[in-house]
């Protein structure tokens, strides 16, 4: 009674043994190998043997299909998503992977698929005007964590944004420059100002481009609209052929202004060396002047007159004792338009004169140089007479 007593209280007790000690491990695995394959039993029945082999080929079958399931792929452009018991575990990227079925759970997300929408709606402009305009919005996923778990509907998310963001721009810009030259403007605008609210909700969307259709007035004032739109670029050719114009005479007025310049500077140039010179040639003469004043400026005086004739074909002679000018129309009688009677008239005068002024010289070369020039101009006139 004793030690049946010890072995119910033995039995009792989940944390004790015969040798307080764990079970046996062979016992264990015997016993699982004659539940799964219906071991034998000590009355014999072999119908438990057959539906202990059943139940254990059928839990071995669950158990293979069970790791099977547990493989997928995630192919390049693809993120898996994987919650544990319904909570965020981690981010698989591509290749092949396992996870444990009924306890993790995936979900697979495109990154490098690029979406598109449009969006269209009539807006009041700063200046108080109506404008239909449009836009397209190009996005992807670059967080799937944020895509899947932060907001509800990501896309619809994206949308009421991209609409706050447009009235916000439109109602701070003018009508012109919705139409015209500022459309660029505000699309960047536009673009910056959705990336702003996407940042705050963190929906794990990123924004790749914004395009801003032109705008169009509404269809009430259209035809004025297309009057000023073509009146601002017939404003805008004129300036551009203006500026060509300009382009092509402002270097030729630069050259032409540059060479008068140069020219200026030569000439000066030229006349303060000539000054020099002429300065140089009287210094010479002045010790030839303290030699013989008279002489020397009476030779001043017939080079003076010489450069002075040379340049003009009219002659005009003083004769001694009269108060009469002769005139001699040289130009004339070198196209030989005097006749024999004017020619003789002109040889006497000559002659007349020269002998005046030669017996009136105060010095011999001069008289000599006289008489040679007087001479030889005398014989000339008399050959052409009496030709």
């Amino acid at each position: 009674m004793e030690t049946d007593k010890l072995s119910n209280v033995y039995r009792s007790d989940p944390w004790k043994s015969k040798k307080d000690s764990p079970p046996d491990l062979d016992e264990i695995l015997i016993k699982w190998k004659n539940s799964m394959f219906g071991g034998k039993k000590k009355n014999g029945s072999g119908g438990d043997d057959i539906t202990g082999f059943a139940a254990g080929l059928i839990m071995l079958v669950l158990l293979t299909l069970w790791l099977a399931s547990g493989f997928f792929i995630v192919e390049p452009s693809e993120n898996a998503v994987i919650l544990r018991l319904g909570k965020y575990h981690t981010t698989m990227y591509a290749g092949p992977h396992w996870i444990p079925r009924f306890i993790d759970e995936k979900h697979i997300v495109n990154v490098n698929k690029v979406s598109q929408f449009g969006y269209s709606a009539q807006m009041l402009t700063k200046d108080e005007n109506i404008v239909d305009i449009e836009l397209s919005v190009q996005y992807q996923v670059d967080n799937p964590k944020d895509y899947l778990f932060n907001v509800t509907t990501p896309v619809e998310s994206i949308r009421e944004a991209t609409a706050s963001a447009l009235r916000q721009v439109v109602g701070h810009t003018g009508l012109d420059d919705i139409l015209t030259t500022g459309r660029e403007i505000a699309r960047n605008q536009v673009e910056d100002q959705l990336i702003k609210i996407l940042d705050i909700y963190k929906n794990g969307i990123h924004i790749v481009d914004v395009n801003l259709q032109p705008a169009k007035p509404p269809e009430q004032v259209t035809e004025a609209f297309d009057d000023a739109i073509k009146a601002r670029e017939d404003q805008q050719r004129f300036i551009n052929h203006a500026q060509a114009y300009m382009e092509k005479v402002v270097p030729l007025a630069n050259g032409n202004a540059a060479r008068l310049i140069e020219e200026a500077n030569a000439y000066k140039i030229k006349v303060t060396l000539d000054a020099k010179a002429e300065v140089a040639k009287f210094i010479a003469l002045l010790e030839e002047h303290a030699r013989a004043p008279e002489l020397t400026d009476q030779r001043l005086y017939f080079d003076a007159l010489e450069h002075v004739f040379s340049n003009t074909s009219k002659v005009l002679v003083d004769t001694a004792g009269s108060n009469n000018i002769l005139y001699l129309p040289l130009d004339k009688m070198l196209d030989g338009a005097l006749t024999s009677k004017d020619k003789k008239e002109v040889a006497d005068v000559l002659a007349n004169t020269a002998s005046k002024d030669i017996a009136s010289s105060n010095t011999a070369n001069y008289k000599r140089a006289n008489n040679r020039y007087m001479k030889d101009n005398l014989a000339s006139l008399r050959r052409e007479y009496e030709q």
